[in-house]
């Protein structure tokens, strides 16, 4: 399993595929390509295809200014690899792309490329099933919450903790505010 710290992140939604994962992707791109003069994200799949309404290009718009920014739907595309697919291109005065980056939102804000591994399993839990782990608490004499002290550290109440907090704030400016919802 992924750290809790990648189940739990705090971003830009209102999805973390459509919003949290584009604005990650862009902020690498735009952080290795400081020289171009302009952008060019095809977007395909499912982020083409839903991602207007959840604000897709609105992200990597704002991520990349104050460059100018072309976004290209490309919803008939999917790429093998995943639905979420995106095409950075980095372009110069001329419009000649100087650099270029698939890669993909595969979830609560996780990018990956094509040379990743899709699965995560065991990354930081070495148990995978819910019965093995209920064995090893009651081999050790622990709780549940001890055996994810245990693979993460004492640090991930620390982190839980401020996405609580982060979550109740959201809450409480939600029900202050009138008006529609985006998307």
């Amino acid at each position: 399993m992924d750290s809790l710290k990648e189940l739990f992140k705090i971003g830009c939604g209102p999805s973390s595929s459509h919003t949290m994962g584009p604005e990650r992707a862009a902020k690498r791109f735009k952080a290795e390509t400081e020289d171009a003069v302009s952008y060019r994200v095809e977007l395909y799949g499912s982020l083409a295809a839903t991602g207007k309404g959840h604000l897709t290009d609105w992200i990597i718009e704002e991520t990349l200014k104050p460059k100018k920014t072309e976004i290209v739907w490309m919803p008939e595309f999917i790429h093998p690899y995943h639905t979420n697919g995106m095409k950075f291109e980095a372009l110069d005065e001329n419009g000649n792309v100087l650099k270029d980056w698939l890669v993909f939102s595969v979830g609560g804000g996780t990018i990956k490329e094509l040379t990743d591994s899709r699965s995560n399993a065991g990354k930081c839990y070495p148990l995978t099933k819910m019965d093995d782990i209920i064995k090893w608490c009651k081999e050790n004499n622990k709780e549940l919450w001890e055996y994810v002290e245990h693979c993460e550290g004492k640090e991930i109440w620390d982190h839980l903790k401020n996405i609580l907090d982060t979550m109740n704030a959201a809450v409480s400016r939600g029900i202050k505010k009138d008006g529609v919802l985006p998307g």
